[in-house]
């Protein structure tokens, strides 16, 4: 007994009946032919969990299974190392073991020391000279999923206010304090993406995480753009430390008024309004457009750097419409 393929490529189930057997158990029989097409022998133990609306079977336990990853540092350049340490902690790792330090540049073992100081729950667990363990300490019951996209969503529009308003009153302090917290988004980030890729693979991780897989996948996408959103405010508060001068105030209240409708865009589209985000969305790629032309037949001697804030400010908010396209989801879904 073979499935049938269904017309999107997916298989029809195997329905069998509960039967009762003696007084106290029920059974369910499973064709010879399909359990042997799945792997399965006679004598093999199978673990059921329930989950949501469903049963999830599975031949291994579930949560046992310790997720490792090996980098060697010793082969590859510091950055590609520091970059897999991310990598392996965005998709869940629990252990994550550097190998080669000794041949690797000694400037390595500070960058590692510093990345695993901004990953949330995780600290060297072991140092021999030759290799760090990175373990994650941190128990996701702990920790809330849809709160920590919350914080994402909170501190990435704080950051892009803080940088406008950097350009706008030429304030190269709080542009450089705007740069310097970047990072604490993409941190942010990093534990959704790991919380995400741990429900994958753990039918109870979600669970512990205060959401369920289709509201995950939701949080990971918008925390993504979020994080895009935050890129562009650090690059907008670049140019408020290169630019030669404030900008006029004719040209700064059109600045901003591009700005605030850009953030208009980002906050209805988090609060589940795709609508009135995508109207103002409209709106808002005209006046940038009239805008970036008369900078550009103009003789500003910043106009160059303006057009570059721009060009962040419209994909500030085009990030916004993709998060109104992940959270107008949910009804579909329900």
């Amino acid at each position: 007994m073979t499935q049938r393929a269904l017309s999107n490529g997916a298989l029809d189930p195997v329905e069998r009946k509960v039967q009762l057997a003696g007084n106290s158990t029920f059974v369910v029989s499973l064709p010879k032919d399909w359990a042997i097409e799945q792997g399965l022998e006679s004598g093999m133990s199978m673990y059921l969990y329930p989950h949501e609306d469903r049963l999830v079977a599975a031949t291994e336990t579930v949560s046992t299974r310790e997720r490792t990853a090996t980098v060697d540092a010793g082969t590859v350049p510091a950055e590609t190392a520091v970059r897999r340490v991310r990598s392996a902690y965005a998709i869940g790792c629990d252990r994550i073991t550097v190998t080669g330090l000794d041949d690797a540049d000694s400037r390595l073992r500070r960058r590692l020391e510093r990345t695993v100081t901004r990953l949330i729950g995780t600290a060297i667990q072991e140092d021999t000279g030759d290799r760090l363990v990175i373990a994650n300490l941190l128990d996701s019951s702990e920790v809330s999923l849809p709160q920590t996209v919350a914080q994402t969503q909170q501190l990435a529009l704080e950051l892009y206010d803080d940088a406008i308003d950097a350009v706008l009153t030429d304030d190269p302090d709080l542009a450089r304090r705007v740069i310097d917290r970047d990072d604490d988004v993409d941190r942010l980030v990093a534990f959704v993406s790991r919380g995400f890729h741990r429900g994958l693979e753990n039918v109870h991780e979600i669970e512990r995480l205060g959401t369920d897989r289709l509201s995950a996948f939701r949080h990971y996408r918008i925390a993504r753009q979020l994080e895009r959103i935050a890129d562009h405010a650090a690059g907008i508060a670049t140019v408020a430390t290169r630019q030669s001068r404030p900008p006029g105030r004719a040209l700064a209240d059109r600045l901003e008024a591009v700005a605030t409708d850009a953030r208009t865009v980002v906050d209805r589209s988090v609060s589940g309004d795709p609508d009135r985000a995508c109207e103002t969305m409209n709106d808002l790629r005209e006046a940038i457009a009239r805008l970036d032309r008369e900078l550009a037949d103009g003789t500003d001697a910043n106009a160059y750097l303006y057009g570059a804030l721009l060009r962040r400010i419209r994909r500030t908010a085009e990030h916004g419409i993709a998060v109104a396209d992940a959270t107008s989801e949910s009804w579909i879904e329900n």
